[in-house]
Formats: C-alpha cells, sequence, structure tokens
C-alpha cells in the first residue's frame, strides 16, 4: 500500500513536472475511410491538423480536455477523470482501488465556486 502511494505520488510529480511541449501532439488526422492515424499525433489543434492533412474530416483528440463537471479529478497516470466525483470520500476510495490519487478540479465552475 505505501509503495503504491509513493508510486503514484512520483507519477504526478513527473507528470506536473514534464515540459509543455510533451503534450504538444494533442490532434490525429482521420483517413478517408474513418481510421484513426494515432502514429501521426503531432498536431496542436484541430484546425492545424485540418490544415496540414488538407482534410475536410475534423481530427481526433487523442488525449480530450479534463472534464469540468465535477470538484474532484481521479488521477490515473497520464489519465484524468474529472466528470463523476462529486466528494472527495468517494474520489478517495476508487483512488485507494485504481492505484491513484485524488486533486481538487481546477477547472470545475459549481454553484460553491
Amino acid at each position: 500500500m505505501q509503495a503504491r502511494n509513493i508510486l503514484t505520488s512520483l507519477m504526478l510529480c513527473i507528470a506536473i513536472g514534464l515540459p509543455q511541449y510533451a503534450f504538444a501532439g494533442r490532434f490525429c488526422p482521420v483517413t478517408d475511410s474513418g481510421a484513426i492515424r494515432i502514429d501521426s499525433c503531432i498536431y496542436s489543434s484541430n484546425e492545424e491538423c485540418k490544415r496540414a492533412t488538407k482534410s475536410t474530416r475534423d481530427c481526433m483528440a487523442d488525449l480530450p480536455d479534463p472534464s469540468d463537471k465535477a470538484p474532484y479529478c481521479l488521477v490515473l497516470g497520464w489519465l484524468e477523470i474529472c466528470d463523476k466525483y462529486f466528494d472527495m470520500e468517494s474520489c478517495e476510495k476508487d483512488a485507494e482501488k485504481k492505484a491513484g490519487q485524488c486533486i481538487p478540479n481546477s477547472r470545475y465552475k459549481g454553484a460553491d465556486k
């Protein structure tokens, strides 16, 4: 249990400490058949992706923006689940099961903010 908490904390520190360019490639082109080209997720915006690939189709987000629906987020490595934790207790319960960590959702704009 202690080792899992240390590992989770270390992963969170690494994620926070990485430079911004690590998150630059967030959009992937889509082929005419509808397949997502995950090997080409090098574009920072949908518009840039469409312009570079000369496509009229929208590109797909490789890492969607975290939700602003709930006041707490469960962080699992690079994934943030921010749409279902309205109290810290339920978030911490799931965090313990999934080796994650709960943090306040900075994007939450609920009635109490």
